[in-house]
């Protein structure tokens, strides 16, 4: 996709180097990237998209990481910090997860010795899972196969979460227009005239768009759609209550 010679921050290193790159052109890269992904492979495909410092670091353009991707509404894995002082940096930077929208399936660190998980578990009430990971080796010369099949058992954890958080989203949202037709009123309309298909499922709001969940062929996918009616949800409140409704 894009990469620059020096290792410093991507909003850093594109000014100094000349090679800017605007959200837009960024998420219009990373969407092709996966489309292709999903096409050369036959049956499902997982991927996973690392990003790259933390959720608040600047991206190519210097807008925040987790406001850049935030039009996906990817599911989250948020890695966390085992080493001293980094439950408050684990917890902040969970809540700015959840202040966008974004679903955060499971907290993952690499274990201290410091008992990290014990507090992020209590905080997060088991709302989500918190996994940790072995001491990674310190001396590059080590082998890290060991490390890998001593951790294999928490990243096959791991990757059940994910699929079955994902599963969740999916039953909730292909259930909602039944649910619509049972407990929404929608004025001057006859409700049994309105086929389920036809019936417009909003994931959540980004901007002045809604994600906007279809089924095609049986796939699931998030469009977005620009509110041109000017709703209550994208233009009433103030911008500080949208980000927390979402």
């Amino acid at each position: 996709m894009y990469g620059w010679k020096e290792a410093l921050s991507p909003h850093l290193v594109a000014e100094r180097e000349n090679a800017r790159v605007e959200d837009g052109e960024l998420l219009g890269m990373l969407k092709g990237c996966l489309g292709i992904e999903s096409e050369s492979e036959k049956g499902e495909v997982l991927c996973v998209i690392e990003t790259a410092g933390g959720v608040a670091s600047p991206g190519p353009s210097g807008s925040l990481q987790c406001d850049l991707y935030r039009p996906f509404r990817f599911p989250a894995i948020l890695v966390g910090d085992g080493r001293l002082g980094g439950i408050s940096g684990t917890i902040s930077a969970y809540e700015s997860l959840k202040l966008r929208g974004y679903d955060v399936v499971a907290v993952v660190l690499e274990d201290h010795g410091l008992v990290n998980e014990g507090p992020l578990s209590s905080y997060l009430r088991r709302r989500v899972p918190v996994l940790v990971l072995p001491p990674v080796p310190t001396e590059v010369s080590n082998n890290l196969m060991e490390w890998f099949q001593e951790a294999l058992s928490t990243f096959h954890s791991l990757e059940e979460i994910m699929q079955s958080a994902f599963l969740d989203r999916t039953s909730r949202l292909r259930n909602m227009p039944r649910k619509a037709h049972d407990i929404f009123w929608w004025p001057f309309t006859q409700h049994n005239l309105v086929p389920e298909e036809n019936v417009t499922v909003i994931d959540s709001r980004c901007g002045e768009n809604f994600a906007v969940h279809k089924v095609n062929n049986n796939v699931d996918s998030i469009t977005q759609q620009f509110d041109a009616c000017a709703s209550w949800w994208t233009q009433g409140p103030d911008a500080t209550l949208q980000v927390v409704s979402d």
